[in-house]
């Protein structure tokens, strides 16, 4: 008898764990193709971000601004 409530209640816990993770995949929404595109940007700065570095500028840094270089000062309160 014990092992039939044990197995009900195991079944249960299934059921619930199945209906929480199918209202989290309804809610978040489906994969990529589902979504809607972003929205078309006006302006200069289109709000996206690069993955790759910007080609180094060797004469930013000359000697001068070497050796005239600050760090910049601790903020106070």
């Amino acid at each position: 008898m014990k092992a039939r409530w044990v197995a009900a209640a195991g079944v249960a816990v299934a059921v619930i764990v199945v209906a929480v993770a199918v209202g989290v995949v309804t809610t978040l929404g489906a994969g990529p193709e589902e979504q809607s595109p972003a929205p078309a940007s006006s302006g200069a700065d289109a709000g996206t971000t690069s993955t790759e570095l910007p080609v180094p500028d060797d004469s930013y840094w000359d000697p001068t601004r070497m050796a005239s270089a600050q760090p910049a000062p601790m903020p106070t309160d």
